[in-house]
């Protein structure tokens, strides 16, 4: 076994997601990277998930929320990789950072389980996984919960939500539905890659508390920085949030 692992290694290293470098078989990102992308966990808003906080403006339907990094830099790289089937490392990152923010936070209190934000099954198919789901069980594994994908669904969007505004982001969450099953009482913690407007993790949490939940904790590898950041820095476009079509 070891020497399958080491001729792998040769040949198909394993790498950075960030930034590319090579690694040893047992790293997620590189050292650099890791300590350049994360948000320390008091810098953003943990009812909103945003830096610049969004409260006042917007009423979420998740309760709090738990964030990894910002979407910027090398976190674009990285997420990006994940989303394209080139280098899930990402998704093994963000879920041992945001498991241990979960775990040592007094605020997030228990959880029943784990979900993830649904992705159309032919999406799925096209991509080999749901990023979402990737995050969703590494930390439901981290933390010991069960992990659940039976209860929300996505049906396909005519319009992806990277090519859409803020508010139109909104309207364009009606494609996420939920089965007939009852959640009565339970605290759940729910998954995502980015955050950005947060209309798609608000509509699955609304969903899941229609049938029933009493908590919905959001979990996201990233939130979109504020205007002000982006402006200042070179970053990537708005990437789709959640669900992808």
């Amino acid at each position: 076994m070891q020497i399958r692992n080491d001729l792998m290694n040769l040949f198909f290293p394993n790498r950075c997601p960030g930034c590319n470098k090579i690694l040893t078989a047992s790293e997620d990102l590189c050292e650099a990277c890791s300590e350049h992308i994360l948000l320390t966990h008091d810098s953003y808003c943990q009812r909103c998930g945003k830096e610049a906080c969004s409260c006042k403006r917007t009423s979420f339907a998740y309760d709090r929320a738990v964030i990894c990094c910002r979407y910027a830099d090398e976190a674009v790289s990285a997420i990006v990789r994940m989303k394209t089937s080139e280098n899930t490392n990402m998704a093994h990152f963000a879920a041992r950072i945001l498991a241990e923010r979960i775990r040592l936070s007094l605020n997030f209190g228990t959880f029943d389980c784990v979900m993830p934000v649904p992705m159309h099954p032919s999406r799925q198919r096209e991509r080999g996984y749901n990023q979402a789901a990737l995050i969703g069980k590494e930390i439901a594994r981290l933390l010991s919960l069960p992990y659940r994908e039976d209860v929300l669904y996505k049906e396909r969007s005519v319009i992806s939500q990277h090519s859409l505004g803020a508010k139109d982001r909104k309207k364009n969450v009606s494609g996420f539905g939920i089965r007939d099953i009852r959640l009565d009482g339970l605290r759940i913690l729910l998954c995502d890659d980015v955050l950005t407007t947060g209309a798609t993790l608000d509509r699955c949490a609304a969903l899941l508390k229609q049938n029933g939940a009493a908590a919905v904790v959001a979990a996201a590898a990233a939130s979109t920085p504020p205007k002000d950041y982006r402006k200042s820095e070179e970053t990537a476009p708005l990437p789709p949030e959640g669900g992808t079509p």
